[in-house]
């Protein structure tokens, strides 16, 4: 998909987005940057459930349906993922969530691109479910240049600034 673009694209990534990335730009050189939102950055052979502790989370965050599919627990969705959000917006986006299949969580990630890509790195202070702490963790391993916001999980939402400095930076 990426070499169809024709020309030099930075991929950008939210959230597992950030483990998505960085495998998709492995040997293709139509890529020319990383930004990662408030995302998940993995070295090679770490896998999603490696990345962070599952008793970090908020309580019952998931739902796991007779298929393996995992859903964002509807009780706590606006609270830990859409806080600061118009309250319209965030009940729309709770009842059209897409779920992910649980075998995700397991999955090893290839050689990362991050080693040899300019990488940028967004961090969300008010996040409730990517621990504040880890964030700053992935950007230092990638060397990224760094932004902080006080912003929740659903940044693009509340913080479209965030998407016009990185375009400048890119």
């Amino acid at each position: 998909m990426i070499s169809n673009i024709g020309g030099p694209v930075s991929l950008v990534g939210h959230s597992y987005g950030g483990i998505i990335i960085t495998n998709a730009a492995y040997n293709n050189p139509n890529v020319t940057g990383l930004v990662y939102i408030a995302a998940f950055v993995p070295d090679e052979g770490q896998s999603l459930s490696d990345l962070v502790n599952s008793a970090n989370f908020p309580k019952e965050p998931f739902l796991v349906d007779s298929g393996g599919f995992i859903y964002l627990n509807p009780e706590i969705f606006r609270e830990n993922f859409l806080k600061g959000i118009n309250p319209v917006e965030a009940d729309l986006m709770t009842v059209v969530q897409k779920p992910f299949n649980q075998s995700i969580l397991a999955e090893k990630s290839g050689p990362p691109t991050w080693r040899q890509l300019p990488t940028w790195f967004q961090v969300s202070e008010s996040d409730r479910v990517l621990p504040r702490d880890l964030q700053p963790t992935f950007a230092q391993q990638m060397n990224a240049t760094t932004l902080t916001l006080y912003a929740a999980r659903a940044i693009w939402l509340n913080h479209l600034e965030v998407y016009l400095i990185s375009n400048d930076l890119l």
